[in-house]
């Protein structure tokens, strides 16, 4: 499971949540329940939430300020810009696991080039993923149809390899 924690009317959750159900995720807002092939499935949150999940990637989209004192259990893996204190703080308290997604080479996805739709996108550490595979450092193309922010296309590589989906499926 994916949780997408944001503001209203958040356009980096909106890009992410398009991306991911373009690659079979499915998708349940407040206001809609989109059924995919149902390879994994995204939440958005714009409130407050008691997580008590195993094996979900929780993604911190521009600002986590009604957040801030959110739990999390163990088994939760952090999505986040390195830029966003607040969802660090979070990610520190409890101890999860944080992967960092931006623009230099000590963030764990990082994007290394950009040729008009397609994006190179290079995973800077190992990773396991939900299956127990390990996902090693590589660079992988990712072929989009439309712009959309970098934070965007990187959480979403991110979730996609951590949910098992090899890059040659982006």
């Amino acid at each position: 499971m994916v949780i997408l924690l944001c503001r209203k009317k958040s356009i980096v959750a909106k890009e992410i949540a398009e991306i991911l159900t373009f690659h079979g995720a499915n998708h349940i807002t407040d206001s809609m329940i989109l059924q995919k092939s149902g390879r994994f499935t995204v939440v958005t949150k714009t409130q407050g939430i008691d997580l008590k999940l195993n094996n979900a990637v929780v993604v911190f989209c521009d600002g986590s300020k009604q957040f801030r004192n959110l739990p999390l259990s163990k088994g939760i893996i952090g999505v986040c810009e390195e830029t966003d204190r607040i969802a660090l703080e979070i990610l520190a308290r409890s101890d999860a696991p944080v992967i960092t997604c931006g623009m230099n080479q000590k963030n764990t996805v990082t994007l290394s080039s950009l040729n008009g739709d397609i994006w190179f996108t290079s995973l800077q550490r190992s990773l396991l993923d939900f299956k127990g595979n390990d996902v090693l450092p590589s660079e992988f193309k990712i072929k989009l149809k439309k712009r959309y922010k970098p934070f965007s296309v990187l959480a979403a590589a991110t979730v996609l390899l951590l949910n098992g989906i090899k890059p040659c499926e982006f």
